[in-house]
């Protein structure tokens, strides 16, 4: 490596943590916004990580219209007021429990898939010892996630990224009455429905982490994070965001609202008229 590059990066360590001091001090006065100069590999979430707020708030303060995308030696004002966390909200662990029929071909594998759920959780509601012996016409309790343990992270995830809680509910009440074992015919999962796609997109663009979709708590985190994306890219504009989460917000802006499309964005406008009362 030649040493010139080096001596720049050492030099660049060097400002980097000269200036984490100073907006340290900074933000312990509660004085104004701080700049700072994006450098080869990072994103918002790691500076954000460094300065104490979220990506989000780096997003807002600048203007972003697209958050994931950040060019190196981008200057950028650093919020240092302190992000208020969104009140911890206890999630009740209850399940419900529903039931299922076995069929010729059924094994614990498959029916857990079916619902989202894990072999072993089924196998112990149910005491099965021999998840591939099981009878046709056998009736499995399947456990699943109450109503209020998914209300709760709905109202969690909305606070976290700034959103209507209500909007947030009405979106997957629509979607998919807030089932986390509903698997569409087109294969999109669980409380948000979720297509495969747009968990990796989420995961990779705007979580930077791996997305499990079967699992509740990153279904509703995806799909909150997503519409909060889709409603950034549709500059606040709570139908058009709506619309782009049913259709593609591509396909909206290229070629209008489907008639079906326009029925699913009226039935979410009116459920979150109804989950703000």
């Amino acid at each position: 490596m030649p040493a010139g590059r080096t001596n720049r990066r050492a030099t660049n360590r060097g400002r980097s943590a000269s200036a984490l001091i100073v907006v340290a001090a900074m933000a312990a006065a509660g004085l104004a916004d701080v700049g700072y100069v994006v450098a080869p590999g990072e994103n918002l979430a790691t500076i954000a990580n460094k300065y104490g707020t979220t990506p989000q708030a780096i997003a807002q303060a600048n203007h972003l219209a697209n958050p994931s995308v950040v060019l190196i030696g981008t200057h950028l004002r650093i919020p240092t007021t302190p992000v208020p966390a969104p009140p911890p909200v206890r999630i009740p662990t209850m399940a419900q429990v529903v039931t299922y029929t076995v069929k010729s071909g059924d094994n614990l594998t498959v029916i857990a898939g079916h619902f989202n759920v894990t072999p072993s959780a089924l196998g112990s509601v149910n005491g099965i010892t021999k998840p591939n012996l099981l009878r046709v016409g056998q009736v499995i309790r399947i456990p699943v996630p109450s109503p209020a343990a998914v209300a709760a992270l709905l109202v969690r995830y909305s606070r976290l990224y700034k959103l209507d809680p209500a909007l947030i509910e009405g979106l997957a009440w629509q979607e998919s009455g807030w089932q986390q074992h509903l698997i569409s015919e087109a294969g999109a999962v669980g409380v948000m429905q979720i297509m495969p796609e747009t968990g990796r997109f989420t995961g990779v663009n705007i979580l930077q982490r791996s997305v499990n979709t079967a699992i509740l708590e990153h279904n509703v985190e995806a799909g909150v994070a997503f519409f909060a994306y889709l409603l950034q890219q549709a500059k606040g504009d709570q139908q058009l965001a709506v619309a782009g989460y049913y259709q593609g917000l591509r396909s909206v802006r290229q070629k209008g609202m489907f008639a079906e499309t326009k029925r699913y964005v009226a039935n979410v406008m009116a459920l979150k008229q109804r989950f703000s009362l």
